[in-house]
C-alpha cells in the first residue's frame, strides 16, 4: 500500500511538473520540470522500481498534458501528437535509470549524478528519433541534450542533497531528544536505587527485631501460633529484601551500567533537564516558564544523583503553581564563595509552603498533593531523597525560604570540591 501511495503522488507531481516547460528543436518537443520531478522521486523513494514507476508516470503525465492541451486548443488529435511522445522518454529513462543504477549494488551520489545525465539525453534522443526520425539526432542535438540533462541532474542533485541533509538533521535532533530521555529516566532509576538500597537497611533492621522476638518467644510460654506467625514474617521480610536486591541487581546490571557516563558537564546536565521540564509542563498543560541562568560551568561525576534532586526540587515547583496562573521557576548557579559550594537557587512563584509545614517538609511520607477526585495521594519521598543525597553524597546543605500563595525559594549548597573545575 505505501509503495501504491509513492507511485500515485510521483505520477500526480510529475503529471503537475509537465505544464512548466519550454519548448526545443521544435514546438511539439518540450524540457519539462517534470524530469526534475521524476528524477527526485526515484532517489527519495528508493524501494520503488524505476520500470514500473516509468509506466505509470508515462501513461499518467502526457495523458494529463493531452488533456490540458486539448482544453487549450480545442484539437484532440493534435494534442494528442503533441503529448504521446513522453511515453517514450519515460518509459526509455526507467529502463536505463534501472540497469544503471537500481540493480547497482554500490550506489552513491556521483554514480545517481552520471545515470541521471544518460537517462535524461538517451530518453530525450529516442523521443526525437521518435518524432522526426533516427537522422535527425545528430551530434549536435546529442551535445545539446547532453547539456540539458546535466543542469537538470545538478538542479536533481542539489535538492536531492538539502533532502538528506534535512532528513539527517531531523535524526539527529530526534537521536538528540532521545539520549536527553534516556539520561532523565537513568537518573530517576538511579534515585529509586539509592532509596531501595536504603530500605534494605530498614528491612534487615525489621527481619532481625522479628527474629529476636521469635526467640525470645521460645523462653516464654506463648502460643505455638505466635512462634509461627512471629518466624513466617520474618522469613516474609527476608524474601522482601531478596526482591529489593534482585531489582537493584537488574537495574544496576542491564540498564543503568549500559548507558553509564563517567561525567558531564553542568551546561548540559541543565540543558537535558530543561528539555525534560518543558515536557512536563506540557504534559500538565500549565503555563510556566522555566528560566536557567549559569554563571558557572563544571564537570560533574554524579550526574545522575545531581539530576534527581534538581528535578525532583522542579517537579515540585511545577505541581505548586497551579494551572490558571502564569508561573514562572528560575534555576540560578553560582559560586558562593563564603561557603567554598556551588548555589544551585530554584525559586517559584506557586502555592509556597505553609509557616507550620517548615519543619516537616523533609520528613518521609509529608505530601500536600492529594487529588481530591480520586483520593490519591503522592507517596511524599521527593523531598525525603533531596535533602538525603545532598547531604549524605554531597557532604551539602539545602535551605528553604517560603511565603505562602507568593514564591518557594530552594538553595542547595555543594562544596566545590565535589566537581571538577572546567
Amino acid at each position: 500500500m505505501k509503495k501504491v501511495k509513492q507511485s500515485l503522488i510521483t505520477a500526480g507531481c510529475v503529471s503537475i511538473g509537465s505544464q512548466l516547460y519550454i519548448n526545443v528543436f521544435s514546438d511539439d518537443f518540450i524540457i519539462a520540470l517534470a524530469v526534475v520531478i521524476f528524477g527526485i522521486c526515484l532517489q527519495i523513494y528508493p524501494a520503488l522500481n524505476p520500470i514500473k514507476l516509468s509506466i505509470l508516470t508515462g501513461i499518467c503525465s502526457p495523458f494529463f498534458r493531452c488533456i490540458v492541451l486539448w482544453i487549450n486548443s480545442g484539437n484532440w488529435a493534435e494534442s494528442a501528437d503533441a503529448a504521446l511522445p513522453d511515453i517514450i522518454f519515460y518509459f526509455c529513462f526507467g529502463i536505463i535509470f534501472y540497469f544503471l543504477y537500481y540493480k547497482n549494488p554500490n550506489k552513491n551520489y556521483t554514480l545517481f549524478w552520471t545515470t541521471l545525465v544518460l537517462c535524461d539525453a538517451l530518453s530525450n534522443a529516442a523521443e526525437l528519433a521518435f518524432m522526426n526520425g533516427i537522422s535527425y539526432v545528430n551530434p549536435t542535438v546529442l551535445g545539446t541534450l547532453f547539456m540539458i540533462a546535466m543542469v537538470r541532474a545538478i538542479l536533481i542533485l542539489m535538492i536531492c542533497l538539502a533532502i538528506d541533509s534535512y532528513k539527517s538533521l531531523l535524526t539527529k535532533e530526534e537521536h538528540e531528544l532521545r539520549y536527553k530521555k534516556l539520561m532523565v529516566m537513568a537518573s530517576v532509576f538511579d534515585s529509586e536505587v539509592y532509596f531501595m538500597k536504603k530500605g534494605i537497611i530498614e528491612i534487615e533492621d525489621v527481619m532481625k527485631k522479628a527474629f529476636l522476638l521469635y526467640h525470645e518467644m521460645d523462653n516464654e510460654k506463648f502460643p505455638e501460633e505466635l512462634h509461627t506467625l512471629t518466624l513466617d514474617i520474618a522469613k516474609d521480610v527476608h524474601e522482601i529484601k531478596k526482591g529489593y536486591i534482585r531489582v537493584i541487581k537488574g537495574l544496576q546490571d542491564n540498564f543503568l551500567s549500559d548507558i553509564k557516563i563517567t561525567s558531564l558537564s553542568i551546561r548540559d546536565l541543565v540543558n537535558i533537564l530543561e528539555t525534560d521540564v518543558e515536557e512536563l509542563i506540557k504534559q500538565k498543560n500549565k503555563d510556566i516558564e522555566f528560566i536557567a541562568k549559569l554563571q558557572e560551568d563544571f564537570i560533574v561525576k554524579e550526574h545522575y544523583i545531581l539530576m534527581s534532586i534538581l528535578r525532583n526540587i522542579v517537579i515540585n515547583a511545577i505541581d505548586a503553581i497551579s494551572g490558571e496562573k502564569k508561573g514562572t521557576i528560575q534555576l540560578e548557579l553560582w559560586k558562593n564563595k563564603e561557603e567554598q559550594s556551588y548555589d544551585f537557587r530554584i525559586t517559584d512563584n506557586g502555592s509556597g509552603i505553609r509557616k507550620e509545614d517548615m519543619d516537616i517538609i523533609f520528613a518521609p511520607g509529608f505530601s500536600t498533593k492529594f487529588d481530591e477526585a480520586t483520593g490519591d495521594i503522592n507517596r511524599g519521598i521527593g523531598l525525603t531523597l533531596v535533602k538525603d543525597l545532598v547531604e549524605k553524597e554531597f557532604n551539602g546543605s539545602i535551605v528553604v525560604e517560603s511565603q505562602a500563595d507568593e514564591y518557594t525559594q530552594f538553595d542547595v549548597l555543594i562544596p566545590i570540591s565535589c566537581f571538577e573545575e572546567n
